[in-house]
């Protein structure tokens, strides 16, 4: 018994379980993880290694490098990028694609880091390894009162987080840009020096007095008595009471008498954040991976409002990003698309086939992609724009196998079957045929199922959503469709059949529009079947020219987001301070926000000093210096983004000249497609720098060419205190002491610590603005030697000089590697490597050995995703050409049908021309989609093809012409049905999908028409059938036929 049988016996229990899933469907459709983009995972962490007053070289020699050899022994780890620069090491290691589960992997790295810690130099402060770097903030929002101190705004922020943390699903919430407070002991050289104090005495005076210990506890017998000393410090008043015992008998003195005590905020700040101009901590809001950033993100929002309303007069919360929103627009969006395209294939194919038919046809649709959204369900595939739009490019596949049936049975009927009969033998003799076809299309996606790249991974659900639709589409086509078929197809009465008996005398206009395109189709395949060399050899020029057409088409790796949002990367020299880079960002948020100066603008936010929080799962956040900054500007509406972009640049380009600000918009996919980056490797730093300077040049003399920027940066001045030994020796000093002077003097030293309630800040020892500001007064800093006590400058015992140094040392898998990067006006990455790699190859050839140049970003990033992507083919070519074998029991056949594939790039070519769409990672999606469905066509034609040729007498050449006739009708639905399907995606220029659509519905418009005239001139040639010397009367081919009717007679 049969599929069909089966599933027509068990009618109530079919229905029932149908039922039930398109229940179910629609509530996976609620209750699935909805998100904007598909799901990338990270896998990468960020280890960070601090050693304050450290040149950039020795952390690159010293940190940097220890630790690189340490995480290279996890074998997981695929390439390692360092950072090395004053004070900091960061680096960056990312793990094979391959692999999923990270947490093993994670552990086996900070077991690693933790075993190299030993190996670090004194002084090093304990590595931080950051596993959760691809955590995304769904919702940030700031809190604003400049009205109030710090220390105020701080407690609020985080009575605000804490309320945050009761919301159901929140995984983490960060504060960012928040300034925490010091008490600063400030002193001056001079003063210090004439009573004789060090600075290390004073500091362990002020740390032996500021104690919280208990004094045990005193035990009576019956009862035990706490002893508490006091001492500790209370307010900053006692800290400048605090009595100061002076040195040679000279008696005690207050504090105050010495230094200046004074509680303010870090200084320099550290990261601050501003909103529209004003000062900011910002809530970096991430949530746990199970829940739905529809409902959690409404329910932060609600949360929020509430909080504001229970805030003091003066305190303001603002939502800056909101990630729900961008998702309800990228799932809704698609959705609508989604209906329109149903509501077009259904009016089509009623219109092609009538409404009983039609709608015998056009129910299964809405089923399929109901129970496609329960196995989502199921499975836990996510909403977002891609899998949902991915139901919008297979609904033009999904009706090819209800229309194979329904054509069939009804045929049967008009052949004189039962019903009973016709359910049975069209169960029995299409299932194979019809599961052969679905096979063949979803195979031409295994590829992108199988890819081991960040693309791979971004676009994996589009397989994953074919596969199941096509799966279920043809299951239902089973089961489903015959039943209906069986219960509601009617059969023409005698008098409305054509003189062939064929049933469609009744002529509606569908009928008599492909009346008259079957007999101009046979008119021009019999001549094509006599030039048949001809049209081979037009075949190959068209080809040719579409090959042409593709290679010099603009490329794009993935294309850019439809957010109405504006990211601005700043970098001031380096060298410069925090405070600087603070002013400077301050008084552009200021100008920024200004009303009419910059139109269309919602909100500007600008973090200093780091990236801010990784908003946008693809944005990686830009590791942190004190010359950097990072704005995200909020843009009223979509279409105002081009326009807000060019006066951003103009503004930068005339505010502030002194600095570089790159202006760049939102990106979909793994990696922005509109930087260049450009690499060259090698031991030497001077070499490093000066080629990446050459590259600099290469890439400036490229009209169009704006936003250079190298991550070595500019070499920056570093003083050099150069210590002569024997004069140290005999004035009773070390280096140590001497480093420990001067640390404590410029960037101060934590003595003890200040505690108010439950708040805990350093009390910090330091030099006085003025000495500390100075590069003069270096040398006249005294220093104590503490064998004698006696008080000496340090010009007295080393020489202060200025030299050039590095200010970054950037390392790719433990190589010296400098990066220079470049954005283009108008041409993406891809367009712009071929236009300097000559300069560059110039420039290789003139390096010193061990030195080279290489592309990096989003050319290597293509480049593998391809290459990825072709990994798999020969095995899924392998298997469509077994299953077509299998099918045909035949080697020409297959043959035949592989060598039409080349002609969907003629079409797509012009799709690309015509569409102006870019060549990209999804553009080749497409293309693998469009060879599936052409496939499916020419195994229908082929089929036809071998029945009519089986029938007694039949002449092979009229066959030919014969069985394309008949297999126009449901080819050009077929086609039809899918390019319309397509139009919403193509109309609206969906970000992610329109090169996508445009390519396969151009392709398969024209790759159908040379395919419907291609394969028939293939089909003679390989079979050895000529045309007749003389042609007969064509005879009158008008029958609708099916689409694979009676495939299993060409199969045997």
């Amino acid at each position: 018994m049969t599929l069909t049988e089966t599933a027509f016996r068990f009618r109530p229990v079919v229905g029932m379980v149908l039922v039930a899933l398109m229940v179910f469907g629609v509530v996976s459709y609620g209750t699935l993880p909805a998100r904007e983009d598909p799901k990338l995972t990270i896998r990468e962490s960020v280890i960070v290694t601090d050693h304050p007053g450290l040149s950039a070289g020795r952390v690159e020699r010293l940190i940097t490098r220890t630790l690189e050899e340490a995480v290279r022994r996890v074998p997981e780890i695929e390439e390692i990028h360092s950072m090395s620069m004053p004070g900091r090491s960061i680096i960056h290691a990312e793990v094979y694609e391959r692999f999923t589960k990270l947490d093993q992997i994670w552990d086996d790295l900070r077991d690693k880091v933790v075993d190299a810690r030993a190996g670090l130099p004194e002084g090093t402060r304990d590595p931080v390894v950051n596993t959760d770097y691809g955590d995304v903030a769904v919702v940030t929002a700031a809190l604003i009162a400049e009205d109030f101190p710090w220390r105020d705004r701080l407690d609020m922020a985080e009575h605000v987080r804490d309320r945050l943390y009761a919301v159901p699903g929140t995984k983490r919430v960060d504060l960012l840009g928040a300034q925490s407070e010091r008490i600063f002991i400030e002193t001056r050289n001079a003063r210090l020096a004439e009573l004789g104090l060090s600075p290390e005495s004073l500091a362990a005076m002020l740390r032996d007095q500021n104690v919280l210990t208990t004094g045990g506890v005193v035990d009576t017998g019956a009862r035990g008595f706490m002893v508490e000393p006091t001492g500790s410090f209370d307010s900053v008043d006692e800290i400048a009471e605090a009595l100061v015992t002076l040195p040679d008998g000279q008696g005690v003195m207050p504090l105050r008498d010495i230094a200046t005590v004074r509680r303010a905020t870090v200084d320099p700040p550290h990261q601050p954040a501003y909103v529209n101009g004003r000062p900011a901590i910002v809530f970096a809001i991430s949530m746990l991976d199970d829940r739905r950033v529809l409902d959690y993100g409404p329910a932060v929002r609600q949360a929020l409002r509430e909080i504001e309303a229970s805030l003091p007069v003066g305190y303001d919360l603002e939502i800056i990003t909101f990630q729900a929103d961008q998702v309800a627009h990228a799932v809704y969006g698609v959705t609508a698309n989604v209906l329109q395209t149903l509501a077009i294939v259904l009016v089509v194919v009623i219109l092609f086939l009538g409404v009983r038919t039609g709608l015998i046809v056009g129910s299964i649709v809405p089923a399929v992609m109901l129970v496609t959204l329960a196995i989502m369900g199921i499975f836990e595939i996510t909403l977002q724009r891609a899998s949902l739009a991915t139901l919008v490019i297979a609904l033009g596949l999904l009706v090819d196998n209800g229309i194979v049936i329904a054509e069939d049975f009804k045929r049967r009927l008009e052949d004189g079957c039962s019903r009973d009969e016709a359910l049975r033998r069209s169960g029995r003799e299409l299932a194979v045929p019809l599961l052969i076809s679905t096979l063949t299309t979803i195979l031409v996606f295994v590829p992108l199922m199988m890819a081991e790249h960040r693309a791979g991974e971004y676009t994996r659900s589009i397989s994953l959503v074919i596969l199941i639709s096509l799966m279920t589409s043809w299951v239902l086509a089973m089961t489903v469709t015959p039943a209906l078929c069986h219960r509601f197809v009617t059969v023409p009465a005698p008098g409305a059949r054509d003189g062939n008996g064929n049933g469609n005398g009744r002529r509606g206009l569908s009928d008599r529009a492909f009346r008259w395109m079957t007999g101009g189709y046979a008119l021009i395949l019999r001549g094509l079947l006599r030039v048949r060399w001809g049209v081979l050899v037009l075949m190959l020029t068209l080809l040719a020219a579409a090959v042409a057409g593709i290679a010099h088409a603009p490329k794009r790796f993935f294309p850019s987001s439809d957010r109405s949002q504006v990211l601005v990367y700043i970098d001031l020299p380096a060298g410069v301070t925090s405070r600087t880079t603070d002013a400077s960002v301050r008084r552009l948020s200021d100008i920024i926000a200004t009303p009419d100066r910059v139109r269309n603008i919602d909100s500007v936010v600008a973090y200093v000093g780091n990236g801010g929080p990784r908003f946008v799962l693809a944005l990686t956040p830009v590791d942190p210096a004190p010359n950097r900054a990072f704005m995200v500007v909020n843009v009223t509406a979509f279409e105002h983004v081009d326009q807000v972009i060019r006066d951003l640049r103009a503004l930068f380009r005339d505010e502030a000249p002194d600095l570089s600000a790159r202006v760049a918009r939102m990106f979909l996919g793994p990696s922005d497609s509109s930087v260049l980056q450009v690499q060259v490797k090698g031991p030497d730093p001077r070499v490093l720098f000066a080629t990446g300077r050459r590259i600099e040049d290469a890439l400036r003399a490229i009209p169009g060419v704006i936003d250079l920027h190298s991550d070595w940066e500019n070499r920056v001045p570093k003083v050099v205190v150069a210590v002569d030994q024997a004069r140290a020796r005999r004035a009773g000093v070390t280096s140590a002491d001497i480093a420990g002077a001067l640390d404590r003097a410029f960037d101060g030293a934590t003595v003890s610590a200040f505690r108010e309630d439950d708040d805990i800040f350093p009390i910090v020892t330091r030099a006085v603005g003025a000495e500390r500001g100075s590069l003069a007064r270096i040398g006249g800093l005294s220093l104590h030697a503490r064998a004698t006590g006696d008080t000496i400058p340090l010009m007295q015992v080393a020489d202060v000089m200025l030299v050039n140094d590095e200010a970054r040392i950037a390392r790719e898998d433990l190589q010296r590697t400098l990066t220079v990067e470049a954005r283009h006006l108008h041409k993406t990455a891809e367009d712009m490597a071929p236009m300097v790699a000559p300069a560059l190859a110039a420039l290789e050839a003139g390096l010193p050995p061990g030195h080279a140049i290489e592309f990096d970003g989003v050319v290597t990033d293509s480049g593998e995703a391809r290459a990825a992507l072709r990994a798999n083919v020969p095995l899924c070519l392998t298997l469509i050409v077994v299953l077509l074998v299998a099918q045909f029991n035949s080697y020409r056949r297959p043959a035949i049908i592989v060598a039409t594939m080349p002609l969907l790039l003629i079409g797509a070519s012009a799709g690309l021309v015509l569409m102006g769409a870019t060549f990209g990672f999804m553009v080749i999606l497409g293309l693998f989609s469009l060879a599936g469905i052409l496939i499916n066509n020419a195994i229908v034609l082929i089929d036809r093809i071998d029945i009519e040729r089986a029938e007694p007498g039949a002449d092979a050449f009229e066959a030919i012409v014969t069985a394309s006739v008949r297999r126009l009708r449901p080819i050009l639905m077929s086609t039809i049905t899918t390019v319309l399907g397509l139009m919403p995606l193509i109309v609206t220029r969906d970000p992610l999908f329109h090169g996508m659509a445009s390519v396969i519905a151009f392709g398969l418009l024209l790759g159908t028409v040379l395919t419907l005239g291609v394969v028939p001139v293939l089909y003679s040639l390989m079979f050895g059938i000529r045309p007749p010397r003389r042609a007969p009367s064509p005879a009158p081919v008008t029958g609708i036929g099916t689409l694979a009717a009676d495939q299993g007679k060409a199969s045997s």
